[in-house]
């Protein structure tokens, strides 16, 4: 299976309310053309510019509307368990959406949750450092970290701290079974490792805002992921063929 390269894609802020209604048009049924206009119309009043808001609506429809035959599946899958789910959980499922959407998004998530274990408060600066030395040293690089740290706090799972940095806000427990597998399975549309140990998907550093209970991580009931081999003390998985 051929990884994407970590390319720019999720570039611009993006508040809860506009994935919300994206979702939410998109469980409705209704067309891609469709929900591309309703965003046009809700987005209007909110951002200035034809282009801006043409690349907002694109994050958005990439995460929610957009589609692949290798991530079809998981994505079908979100929108059954977001009717269903919390206010926290729907939270959980938008971050899902844009790790396995956006290889981008996926790591300066990983990038900022290694931060986090090693300090409880980053700084912009530090981070966009860390983002360009993993990245490149793009003027466009830089910015989009930017919009991405303003979106994770519009979303409460950044809070902002002293002196332009950031720190993680209060961490949301996830412990229904079906929604911690769905999420879990996420990584592996954006990693460039087909296979990955289950500890690793675990202790990925992306998941940094969230609180999972671990034994809710349920390979065997998945239809988008399988155990690949299964060794002493652990268990190698990746999608299924």
């Amino acid at each position: 299976m051929s990884k994407k390269p970590p390319l720019v894609g999720f570039e611009r802020y993006v508040e809860r309310e506009w994935l919300d209604k994206t979702a939410a048009w998109v469980i409705e049924g209704k067309s891609a053309k469709d929900v591309h206009a309703l965003i046009d119309e809700f987005l209007d009043p909110l951002i200035n510019g034809e282009t801006s808001q043409r690349k907002t609506k694109n994050v958005l429809s990439g995460a929610w509307v957009k589609s692949t035959d290798e991530n079809g599946q998981f994505k079908l899958h979100a929108k059954s368990l977001y009717q269903t789910a919390t206010t926290s959980e729907r939270l959980a499922i938008h971050y899902g959406m844009m790790v396995a959407s956006y290889p981008f998004f996926y790591s300066l998530s990983k990038i900022l949750g290694r931060l986090f274990k090693l300090q409880d408060e980053v700084t912009n600066k530090e981070f966009y450092r860390r983002v360009i030395e993993a990245i490149g040293d793009r003027e466009s690089i830089k910015r989009a970290a930017a919009r991405y740290l303003q979106s994770m706090v519009e979303w409460d799972l950044l809070l902002n701290g002293e002196k332009s940095s950031v720190k993680p806000a209060l961490k949301i427990k996830i412990d229904n079974p079906e929604i911690v597998t769905w999420l879990y399975t996420a990584v592996f549309f954006s990693h460039d490792r087909d296979n990955l140990s289950k500890d690793d998907v675990m202790a990925d550093p992306v998941w940094f805002p969230f609180e999972v209970n671990l034994t809710s991580f349920q390979v065997s009931q998945s239809e988008i992921i399988e155990v690949i081999h299964q060794g002493v003390g652990s268990s190698l998985i990746g999608l299924r063929s």
